[in-house]
């Protein structure tokens, strides 16, 4: 269990009120927006207003010179190819860039690099075979920035390269016609956050010689999905693309885009950002992880509803097989980790295994840093040599971690949150020691990243025309997270099953006012409530037209008892960090270190009652006279003495009395001799 603090978001109520007035917006709105740091009218009326100023595309370094470069080519009729990558951005970048230039006479093709054959960017086999395809011109898109052997190459071949790329420039630059990244240094252009296929975007309005609202109504809505699948901030120029982008997706003349849209089921809803990136933007991705992007590229630029159809499916088969992929490696590794007592508390868990496919290990190991709050490298091993993919938690800068062990690793790359690498087979155990060792040593402490709450709310006094002008706040994504609401000293009234018991649903009273609450990936049995316990609860919510008309609905971010507070969150993280090889000092030994007759109150609960593992925070609740830490060190002297035991109850691990009792003494587990050495 992730236990994180929760940051409740403070508004001056004189500054809200202020708002809402000059601004003619709800309080409830006005509310949100002061605890988000918008303070003055200007910034309220800039993030929410229809319009949005968008920066000239000549304030890109090299823009003119890109844009001639390719302006010439089309004139003279040379052979161009769009080169793109394998994820959501670069396939879209790639779609853009060729539905555009096709439209303009130019003679051009497209290709995209195989994740299993080529990796990641240009390489000098791809060279070759624009040679052998008498291509005069490559444009990069969303890739290219770090190529410089290989655009060097292409030019000892006699081919042009243009590179529009988003990602950060090296020291040295390739030696490119044109590089278009707003990124390098001497840029001018303000926005600074554009995707991959942004760029190519603005490469576009450059060659057309117009605004880039001029062709927003043409290119918003491929632009927008490569936008949110990237994770970009949706400020500035991002906000405004794909609010217009979502508009035009929900009217969508693209046969790809509709067909797309019908095998994720969403042809009956109302496409959102949030929908894009959890429907649209995974099916894409699907076709580059598991066999090649082409089919999905293929998708966006066709013209043929029957074609249209039979990629769609197409890609629909790849998503599933990616999840199915995913779910049996995270199942695989999960067990691993339950019965490995230092992966589960190790700083950085670094997993491997034969065979993982690379193309969702990236994905997997994303799953674990939720799971655990922990950074998290997962590795495929195939033969001798082993490639892996890792993220990370605000605060660790895994780039960092993964370069004290570049004399272990074959390749490495990547920033703070995200890193891959590649090493031989038999480095791998010394790997995994050496990173921790780092981040016990620079990190001790590394914790999940807090739980970020908007506002706390009345479920009395919550309307439903308040959250339904929650819609003032779209598009929700990178920077601008959907709204999450506190409810305190709510009565859990009830608790069902959903899904065949895969999910719950709760219902919530507090006062006069209720709600229900789909609580995700927790069956009933694994929830460590019961109905009559006082919680807090931190929603998403919504509006939803039942049977009796519009009603509110929520879905449970976290739930823990009512006022515990955040004090526990500290002391579990001492106390995995303990347990993950973390020097610790006299006095937070102590912190750790429980009385026999503190250990006696957690024996004497767990005699009357079973434990679920998953979530402890109502047992430090009870306990409120011990801290979480030295809870936890009773619970593991426990286990290892023998005076409870972990038991599976329908896939559920409980803590129960073991059903002999064994005579002995506290200190004789290894843990406690560990606190008082």
């Amino acid at each position: 269990m992730v236990y994180r603090e929760w940051n409740v978001k403070s508004a001056d109520k004189t500054i809200v009120k202020q708002i809402s007035e000059s601004c003619e917006i709800p309080q409830f709105i006005s509310n949100i927006l002061v605890s988000r740091g918008f303070t003055t009218p200007e910034q309220v009326k800039s993030f929410t207003g229809t319009e949005c100023d968008f920066s000239s595309p000549l304030l890109m370094k090299d823009m003119l010179i890109a844009t001639e470069r390719i302006r010439s080519a089309v004139d003279n009729g040379e052979r161009i190819v769009v080169y793109g990558d394998y994820d959501v951005d670069g396939v879209c970048a790639t779609a853009l860039m060729y539905i555009y230039l096709d439209s303009i006479g130019a003679d051009v093709y497209y290709k995209l690099p195989n994740r299993a054959e080529n990796g990641y960017g240009l390489s000098k086999d791809i060279i070759d075979l624009m040679e052998e395809k008498a291509i005069n011109l490559i444009i990069t898109v969303d890739n290219g920035i770090s190529a410089f052997d290989e655009i060097t190459y292409a030019a000892q071949k006699g081919i042009d390269v243009v590179v529009t790329d988003h990602h950060l420039p090296p020291e040295i630059l390739p030696p490119a016609v044109a590089i278009v990244n707003p990124l390098q240094k001497d840029d001018e252009s303000p926005a600074k956050n554009l995707a991959g296929v942004g760029v190519a975007f603005k490469v576009i309005c450059g060659i057309e010689g117009c605004e880039p609202y001029e062709m927003l109504d043409f290119y918003a809505d491929l632009v927008a999905i490569g936008t949110v699948a990237d994770i970009m901030p949706l400020s500035g120029e991002n906000r405004g693309i794909v609010r217009r982008g979502v508009e035009i997706i929900n009217n969508t003349t693209r046969e790809g885009l509709a067909a797309l849209i019908e095998v994720a089921g969403l042809s009956e809803k109302t496409i959102t950002s949030e929908n894009l990136g959890f429907g649209i933007g995974p099916r894409i991705n699907a076709a580059g992880r598991m066999e090649d992007a082409t089919a999905a590229l293929k998708l966006l630029v066709c013209e043929d509803e029957d074609e249209a159809a039979t990629l769609a499916a197409q890609l629909e088969e790849c998503n599933l097989q990616r999840r199915q992929t995913e779910k049996d490696i995270i199942d695989k590794i999960i067990e691993k980790i339950s019965q490995d007592i230092t992966l589960q508390n190790q700083p950085v868990i670094v997993v491997w295994g034969e065979g993982y496919h690379n193309g969702v290990i990236g994905i997997v190991a994303s799953r674990l840093v939720e799971k655990f709050g922990r950074p998290s490298i997962v590795l495929s091993v195939e033969g001798d040599v082993a490639k892996g993919s890792g993220r990370s938690i605000k605060g660790f800068s895994l780039y960092t971690a993964i370069s004290e062990c570049s004399d272990l690793l074959e390749r490495f790359g990547g920033h703070d949150l995200a890193a891959g690498m590649s090493l031989k087979t038999d480095k791998l155990i010394e790997f995994s020691k050496k990173i921790n060792a780092f981040a016990a040593e620079k990190y001790p402490f590394i914790g999940a990243s807090p739980l970020e709450i908007d506002a706390v709310v009345s479920l009395r006094n919550l309307e439903i025309n308040d959250v339904k002008s929650l819609s003032l706040l779209e598009p929700f994504g990178s920077k601008n997270p959907s709204p999450i609401f506190l409810i305190e000293n709510a009565v859990l009234e009830t608790v069902y099953s959903l899904s065949d018991g895969k999910h719950c649903r709760l219902k919530l009273k507090q006062g006069a006012g209720q709600i229900f609450a789909a609580m995700f990936g927790v069956s009933p049995n694994a929830l460590s409530y019961k109905a009559g316990d006082i919680v807090d609860v931190t929603l998403a919510i919504n509006v939803f037209e039942g049977k009796n008309g519009d009603m509110l609905s929520g879905r449970v971010v976290a739930i823990r008892p009512a006022g515990i507070g955040n004090d526990y969150v500290k002391h579990t993280e001492l106390y995995r960090s303990f347990l993950g090889g973390v020097s610790l000092d006299k006095a937070s030994k102590q912190e750790l270190l429980p009385s026999r007759e503190d250990a006696a109150l957690v024996y004497r609960l767990i005699k009357s009652e079973a434990v679920i593992e998953n979530d402890l925070s109502p047992i430090f609740a009870k306990l409120k006279e011990l801290n979480a830490g030295k809870i936890l060190v009773s619970l593991d002297a426990f286990l290892s003495l023998g005076l409870i035991e972990k038991v599976d109850n329908n896939g559920v691990k409980m803590y129960q009395a073991a059903a002999t009792a064994i005579k002995c003494s506290l200190g004789d587990a290894d843990i406690m001799k560990a606190l008082t050495e």
